[in-house]
């Protein structure tokens, strides 16, 4: 079977939103954070939580970009955890969106955050 199914990719969107709510989160490698967050026009980096918790209530499991199988986290926080990417059309940011994190031990690990590069196929909204 081919990995991850639509039902992995629901329960680790589902487990994003609650570390989230929890406060459970980290950077998983602070250092290339910098310029995403000040593209996405955020100051302080305990703004990034809300912002991310909206997009992720947002996303869907069609919006799934990451590699089959997920992909390892090597960044130095949340390492050997699988990579979870996704590519939307955010109705908050008004924009196209791209979004890589991983789950590990229960807590949020945000990878990525940044307008997304490609359009996607179809060109849906």
């Amino acid at each position: 079977m081919k990995r991850p199914s639509g039902r992995e990719i629901d329960n680790r969107l589902k487990e994003a939103k609650e570390a989230v709510k929890k406060n459970q989160v980290a950077f998983a490698n602070f250092n290339k954070i910098y310029g995403e967050l000040e593209n996405l026009g955020i100051e302080d980096t305990s703004e990034i939580w809300n912002l991310i918790l909206k997009l992720l209530n947002e996303i869907e499991i069609r919006h799934y970009a990451g590699q089959y199988p997920p992909k390892s986290n090597t960044e130095p926080f949340g390492t050997g955890s699988d990579l979870w990417a996704f590519h939307w059309h955010s109705k908050t940011l008004e924009k196209e969106m791209y979004l890589k994190f991983s789950i590990k031990d229960s807590f949020f690990y945000y990878v990525s955050l940044h307008e997304s590069k490609f359009p996607r196929e179809g060109g849906e909204k």
